[in-house]
């Protein structure tokens, strides 16, 4: 019978070292492939931030959801469905990042950072293998999310005081900030409802997988995920350098 599969990148598809998909990895998409299986990206990264990995070019998924459910991309990488930020909210952010000295990244075209760059975002895009956005202002661009850097172990409460936004914790120095209501499991669904999918399997690694993990009819945590994860997981497998995608499929009879 044909499922869907859905797949965080960082930590998940790729390394968060050397930024590499493992042979493993591509070995197990294409026997999902040959088994008729949809195969769906699912990430906190923005569009461009996508398009940065180039991911498309080792393995041609059947959809793209990004920014946590904010822009939802087909198989040709057009896009399909989005949503934007208030004015009001983007200001009420701005706002307590002054307040509390935390930049905060603005996901608009061009990415902007509202305050010089400190050791917080240099090491949570050198995670990513992203490039540092330059110093910008708000001049009412449409901006579909918002990452604030702070301190590893950092609450991000100010942000969270927003009522019009959730927000994600990452693994490194920084937060993922969204629409209230919109996440990977929103944008799924969006899927689900595209291919007449009743159900998805899921891998994540970290707290942005969190939604995502709660609607997945089973989901598989990367050994080295976030601990939290872990506990909402139906199956651990191992970490993403041992082949831990291969191993899951493996294990679990996809494959």
């Amino acid at each position: 019978m044909k499922k869907l599969f859905c797949f965080d990148i960082d930590g998940t598809l790729r390394t968060t070292t050397d930024h590499q998909i493992p042979e493993s990895t591509i070995k197990a998409l294409n026997l999902l492939r040959e088994k008729g299986h949809l195969l769906l990206v699912s990430t906190g990264r923005s569009v461009d931030s996508l398009k940065n990995t180039h991911i498309y070019d080792t393995f041609a998924f059947d959809g793209y959801v990004c920014n946590s459910g904010q822009a939802l991309l087909d198989k040709n990488l057009k896009l399909i469905h989005k949503e934007s930020l208030s004015t009001t909210v983007v200001l009420k952010a701005l706002d307590a990042s002054k307040k509390h000295s935390i930049p905060l990244a603005l996901k608009c075209t061009p990415r902007i950072i509202n305050m010089e760059p400190n050791e917080n975002v240099i090491r949570s895009c050198n995670y990513f293998n992203n490039p540092i956005p330059p110093v910008g202002s708000y001049t009412n661009q449409e901006v579909g999310a918002m990452i604030a850097y702070g301190p590893l172990d950092y609450d991000y409460q100010e942000f969270k005081d927003i009522e019009e936004l959730d927000v994600m914790v990452g693994e490194s120095s920084y937060a993922d900030i969204t629409i209230k209501g919109i996440s990977k499991a929103t944008g799924i669904a969006y899927f689900m409802k595209l291919w007449n999918m009743k159900s998805y399997v899921a891998f994540g690694d970290s707290l942005n997988d969190v939604e995502m993990f709660k609607h997945a009819s089973f989901s598989i945590c990367m050994g080295q995920g976030n601990n939290e994860l872990k506990k909402l997981s139906d199956f651990v497998t191992t970490f993403i350098d041992e082949d831990g995608i291969y191993y899951a499929c493996k294990e679990l009879g996809y494959i």
